[in-house]
């Protein structure tokens, strides 16, 4: 190992013990402060905050909830309990959260220009509803009041997508990339979009983009192969399935596609190997025992 790497590794490891010293600090005090005030609904939010930020979750909904008992009107309140359900994908718990604040807001006429996270969050637990025209509605309020936030051009792009949308979601994908062009899973839905549109060079050359990005992600390999192999690459294409198993020796299907590449090529005793190697795992699958036999 480059000694320059090594002493940059051993820094970060350094930097991010200290960090947890410190928020283990203020974790420390905030709850004090809880317990010497345990009425005061501000406080109630900020340890739940932290709590949230350390993965703490289950705590954490319980001082929102206390927050809330305590200040029924507290807003901030709201949007993190809202946002703490939506990375637990309590979709349900947050969409209805979200729409009664939409409901307020718009019926006090109050100016919510600085939560374009708020149109966002109200957005994504519309979508998960499957009510796309709605979701992209409060998707583009929040791209308009945060142009240079990549994620919400990403979330955009999404909707669009699964509405049919192409084009769309073309564009707000580029956006997002743009913004940051390290943004891999970007490069791995523009790749999607593009083969749905039969414009297979484009989706091989986002996709080699996505995995250089993402190289420990199976599922990339996976489709980077599917794109080779429908280009008649098949080495290419056995090279990252054998990527994406290497990373996940279970993934089904990726062994069995590699099985079919290796039939393709009349590579029998390859093909067979990869089929008993699944049998290995799945004795009852009788679509590969039957592919089995026949070239046996």
């Amino acid at each position: 190992m480059d000694p320059e790497v090594g002493r940059e590794r051993k820094g970060r490891r350094g930097l991010r013990k200290k960090l947890n010293l410190v928020y283990q600090r203020i974790l420390e005090e905030i709850e004090k402060e809880v317990q010497i005030h345990p009425h005061y609904a501000d406080l109630q939010n900020q340890f739940a905050l932290l709590l949230m930020v350390g993965g703490e979750r289950g705590k954490a909904e319980n001082h929102f909830l206390e927050a809330l008992r305590l200040n029924p009107k507290y807003r901030e309140a709201h949007l993190n309990l809202g946002f703490l359900y939506l990375e637990e994908r309590r979709w349900e718990e947050a969409e209805g959260i979200f729409l009664v604040l939409k409901s307020e807001m718009a019926l006090k006429k109050m100016d919510w220009s600085p939560y374009a996270q708020f149109h966002n969050f109200i957005g994504l637990t519309l979508a998960k509803r499957g009510k796309f025209a709605q979701a992209i509605e409060e998707l583009r309020k929040a791209a308009r009041l945060k142009p240079d936030e990549f994620i919400f051009h990403a979330n955009l792009g999404t909707v669009y997508y699964y509405q049919g949308a192409y084009p769309k979601a073309i564009q707000e994908f580029q956006k997002a990339l743009k913004i940051d062009p390290c943004y891999g899973m970007g490069y791995a839905n523009l790749s999607f979009t593009y083969g749905l549109m039969s414009r297979t060079q484009e989706a091989l050359r986002c996709m080699k983009k996505a995995v250089r990005l993402n190289p420990r992600y199976a599922d990339l390999h996976y489709n980077l192969a599917l794109l080779y192999s429908d280009r008649r690459r098949y080495e290419e294409a056995v090279s990252e399935l054998k990527k994406a198993l290497r990373i996940n020796p279970n993934y089904f299907l990726a062994r069995i596609n590699l099985g079919v590449l290796y039939e393709d090529q009349k590579k029998w005793n390859e093909a067979r190997r990869e089929y008993r190697r699944i049998l290995e795992i799945t004795p009852d699958d009788e679509h590969i025992r039957k592919r089995l036999e026949r070239i046996s």
